[in-house]
């Protein structure tokens, strides 16, 4: 019986509860969506960085280039690799090198490779096929997804493979098609050691390699007497020439997709909010057309809790069908993902992310049906048969002590220290809805009766005096007025987030992706990139210093890159003046220019001196200005380091046939970063998810104008009697269309103006909640 009444509520009344449906579904759709992006992120990004590595703790490089070495398992370097290893550890090797992939008869295609002892090829994640395991032999070759459709080979075609730069050619089978994770995140092909060591040398003996991990056991350790760190200690010591580090290959990536993970949440949140107030405007038009019903229970004897617990049960029986509706547009939304990213990221929704996005779906729903359920269920039985009902009650008082608490707290958000910013800034968010949801229709109310005042004694404003009369009066105007200036604070918010998070992403592209870096010696790098200059294709060749992993002031085992590099190519190859560095106040002098997160963090303000250890020398610097980004990269002039640090880099301008050419002409090794590259999954990844969110932005700003047009429709029901006076007193069809206009035009302009000015309130206080994380950004431009 008890259902049959709520159904028989829903089926009286349909506007409304079809409205809370889709807020809770579009709310849920965006919650649970943030949980899977950030799993996806986990999974696929954040880990992928270790691909290589697998499970070990330390990478060993060589200390003055980046894969321009070559050591044999018989040679001399590499006995001396593996007995500074031996007493804590296994010293495990592998080769990366560039190669051309193709069909036979076929143009190949450039292929990032990496291969390994076929012991310990099952380290890597392990290697998981489309169509099931399969070992890989002496002549086959395991390709990852997208590379395989690219070049459109299926498991056991054969390919003719050469190294870049060389006229070796090789056949090879394919033995099975990989996913886009683990180590094909880096990596487009993985060769047996046979087959690399074939390729290269055209000699199955020969074992060459260029990456090596230590693989730490605690046995060895605890048996040496030493701990973890002493043992790094004594490894580094033993190699005086190598780095030996965390395989992590670069801290600034997982700076950003965590920024952009935090983001999601924070948009999340700012859509939740909104829905929070869609609900409870739509729940107080479903509450207010079951006045009648709430009067038959009182005077038949029905209590305050058994009226509640009925209106709860209906408004639960909303959230749960919408929180159902918005896990299924979760899976929409990760179909569209799958759809931008390619096979890139692994986006699924976990049995946890459904049942969180369901129960976070049902908690919208209950704390924002509860205050209007309430006021209606321990109203009187007079109340509830009275012209104006509670549920539409506004009051001042509410209005003033979330008013006070919101300002108290907006001045603490300002003047609070960086590492309670984010605590006082979540309090300081909610107690801005807070505001905005109790001062709005006070708002509308004051505009109504300004323009009231204004128009009442010039007879040609009639009509606009009369539209004021109704906004002042008319509590449906003043709800939907509510609703759109927290829509507006929400929207705008959100966009400029989103912006944020383009300019970031475009920011670690520049920065993060020459096309080719080339290592040698200082005198050999001025005649380079002279030569290089003509080469057909190289759009420009420049020098710089780039040393990644500096150990840096106050950051105890954390690092820095460096970027030295002249002037002219900061502003015309790095674009540095897009966010934010002065490269006049760096010109020269041993000036930096730091991500404003980090000299937040470490206490540092413009002027003071900073201490980063350049090739094992500490140098001082002195921090000159701050960019807008969250990366750890310091910027500084090449000429200012002077002649005992010179560049040890030469950036080309070219894809991967300009790497050939120059790998023929010059013997070259060297990085190459270009579209297709190792690092273009994190930047396809953040732009994708930037897209999704971007498409909720206009669900939401749809979902808000719908809510705001059911708010005027209501308050046109209700007016009623009122136009039909104004029509018996000779207004026509026309003049009560403009009145109408003129109404919903006061409240529009005014919710609209109020919510851009409360906006800026939240992107202030976001502002400072970001830092407090060591994300320094400038959200109000």
């Amino acid at each position: 019986m008890f259902a049959k009444s709520i159904l028989l509520g829903l089926k009286r009344k349909i506007g409304e509860p079809i409205m809370i449906l889709l807020t809770v579904a579009i709310a849920v759709a965006t919650f649970a969506s943030a949980l899977s992006l950030r799993s996806a992120i986990q999974k696929t990004a954040i880990a992928s960085y270790q691909a290589l590595s697998g499970s070990s703790e330390w990478e060993i490089s060589a200390e003055y280039s980046y894969d321009a070495y070559y050591l044999t398992a018989d040679g001399a370097e590499y006995q001396k690799l593996q007995q500074a290893v031996s007493p804590y550890g296994e010293l495990r090797k592998g080769y990366l090198f560039y190669a051309a992939l193709g069909k036979e008869g076929g143009e190949p295609r450039f292929a990032t490779v990496y291969s390994a002892d076929y012991q310990e090829l099952s380290l890597y994640n392990p290697v998981h096929y489309a169509s099931g395991r399969a070992p890989i032999e002496q002549t086959e070759v395991v390709l990852s997804r997208a590379f395989a459709q690219k070049i459109g080979v299926k498991t056991g075609d054969y390919l003719v493979a050469s190294r870049y730069g060389s006229d070796r050619e090789s056949t090879l089978r394919v033995a099975g098609i990989a996913k886009d994770e683990g180590i094909f995140s880096q990596v487009n092909v993985l060769f047996s050691e046979v087959v690399a060591s074939r390729l290269l040398f055209q000699r199955d003996e020969v074992r060459a390699y260029n990456k090596f991990f230590a693989d730490i056991s605690e046995e060895k350790i605890k048996a040496s007497g030493m701990d973890k760190e002493s043992a790094l200690q004594a490894i580094r010591t033993a190699l005086p020439t190598y780095k030996v580090q965390s395989p992590v290959k670069d801290k600034n990536v997982e700076i950003t997709l965590n920024y952009q993970s935090i983001l999601l949440f924070v948009i999340a949140l700012i859509v939740a909010a909104l829905g929070a107030v869609l609900i409870y405007t739509a729940v107080t038009l479903v509450v207010k057309n079951r006045i009648a019903t709430a009067a038959l229970f009182k005077s038949v004897g029905a209590t305050s809790g058994v009226l509640s617990l009925y209106l709860l049960a209906e408004v639960l029986l909303y959230g749960l069908v919408g929180s159902l509706l918005g896990i299924a547009g979760s899976f929409g939304v990760s179909a569209i993902f799958g759809a931008l990213t390619g096979s890139v990221a692994d986006f699924s929704l976990g049995a946890g992310t459904v049942f969180a996005g369901i129960g976070f779906g049902l908690g919208l729903s209950l704390l924002s049906g509860l205050l209007p359920v309430l006021r209606l269920s321990c109203a009187s039985l007079y109340d509830t048969l009275h012209a104006h009902s509670p549920v539409l009650t506004v009051k001042k008082m509410p209005a003033l002590l979330t008013g006070a608490v919101f300002v108290a707290l907006f001045l603490a958000t300002a003047f609070a220290s960086v590492s309670a910013a984010f605590t006082v800034g979540v309090f300081a968010s909610l107690s801005l809805l807070a505001f905005l949801f109790a001062f709005m229709p006070l708002a509308i109310k004051g505009v109504s009766i300004l323009l009231c005042r204004l128009t009442k004694d010039h007879p040609r404003l009639g009509k606009v005096y009369l539209a004021a009369s109704g906004a002042k009066c008319e509590r449906h105007t003043q709800s939907g007025a509510r609703l759109l200036a927290i829509a507006v604070a929400a929207v705008v918010s959100v966009a400029v987030l989103l912006g944020e998070a383009n300019t970031q992403l475009s920011s670690f592209e520049r920065l993060f992706r020459a096309d080719i870096m080339i290592s040698a010696s200082a005198d050999e790098l001025a005649a380079i990139a002279n030569d290089v200059k003509n080469e057909e294709g190289v759009s420009g060749a420049y020098l710089c210093y780039i040393e990644s992993r500096c150990p840096i002031t106050g950051e105890q085992g954390n690092t820095v890159s460096l970027i030295a590099a002249r002037s002219q190519d900061f502003e015309q190859t790095f674009r540095a003046a897009e966010y934010g560095v002065d490269v006049n106040a760096i010109r020269g002098e041993r000036k930096i220019a730091m991500g404003g997160g980090l000299a937040m963090k470490l206490g540092l303000q413009i002027g003071d001196s900073v201490e980063i250890t350049l090739d094992g020398k500490p140098v001082l610097f002195t921090l000159a200005c701050m960019m807008d980004s969250p990366l750890t990269v310091v910027f500084t002039d090449l000429s200012g380091l002077g002649a005992e640090i010179g560049a040890n880099t030469c950036l080309v301008n070219g894809g991967a046939e300009v790497y050939s050419r120059l790998s023929q002409k010059y013997s070259l090794t060297g990085a190459v970063y270009y579209a297709e590259d190792a690092f273009s999954y994190v930047t396809k990844l953040a732009s994708s998810y930037i897209k999704v969110f971007t498409l909720f932005e206009f669900l939401v700003l749809l979902f808000a104008a719908a809510g705001y047009l059911n708010t005027a429709l209501a308050a046109h029901r209700d007016r009623k009697r009122e136009y039909a006076l104004l029509s018996a007193s000779g207004a026509s069809k026309r003049d009560l269309l403009k009145i109408i206009v003129a109404e919903n035009g006061i409240v529009v302009l005014s919710a609209f103006a109020l919510g851009a000015l409360f906006a800026v309130g939240l992107l202030f206080i976001v502002q400072n909640m970001l830092k407090s994380l060591g994300l320094y950004f400038t959200l109000l431009g």
